[in-house]
């Protein structure tokens, strides 16, 4: 079978995307075995994220970490949490039927096209990713999944998204934070109006 890199993405929310020991979810549009539908978008289908634009072959780090659960504001923080991952692979975004955040999904922890410089073997790779568990991975005894996987695209300055309401927007890597994480959640109760 040949597998072809993708370069849009689909909504896993902001930071937690799944518990296998409980099937809770994250706040986004999707995580693994949902039945998340319109109804389920109590902050309205034009102030939620469906999809976003992703860089094929994005690096990242998996199965270790984080030490906490909070979301991480700084990028030192991102990078001390990219770093307690045990598994450096540079392959996200390129096996779209794995089903797993870091192949299929984007979350809203960091601004799109943020920069995270990180070295990995005397190497720099400044677009890293980040997801503490592979879902799924040793089934309902597995870890739960936080992820840092940035919405990343090759136009300047901006991101191309799609919003539950079947809009399309170009949105600004400079939009507020709270904005894009808004954007990310299903029912946060978020009023956003235009943006």
């Amino acid at each position: 079978m040949t597998l072809y890199p993708t370069s849009y993405t689909f909504n896993y929310g902001t930071w937690f995307v799944f518990d296998p020991t409980t099937g809770r979810g994250g706040d986004g549009m999707f995580f693994p075995n949902s039945r998340i539908s319109f109804k389920d978008a109590t902050d309205g289908s034009s102030n939620t994220l469906v999809a976003a634009e992703v860089k094929a072959w994005t690096p990242y780090m998996r199965n270790g970490g984080p030490a906490t659960t909070a979301i991480p504001s700084t990028i030192s923080e991102v990078q001390t949490i990219i770093a307690s991952g045990a598994q450096f692979k540079n392959t996200g975004h390129t096996e779209w039927p794995d089903g797993r955040v870091h192949h299929s999904g984007f979350t809203v922890t960091l601004l799109p096209n943020t920069i995270v410089n990180f070295t990995q073997s005397g190497t720099l790779y400044p677009e890293m990713d980040y997801n503490s568990w592979q879902e799924g991975k040793n089934g309902s005894a597995g870890s739960p999944s936080y992820a840092i996987v940035t919405s990343r695209s090759y136009h300047t300055g901006m991101v191309n998204v799609s919003l539950l309401d079947g809009s399309v927007r170009s949105i600004s890597e400079n939009i507020d934070l709270s904005i894009w994480r808004a954007l990310g959640t299903r029912a946060g109760g978020e009023v956003l109006g235009e943006f």
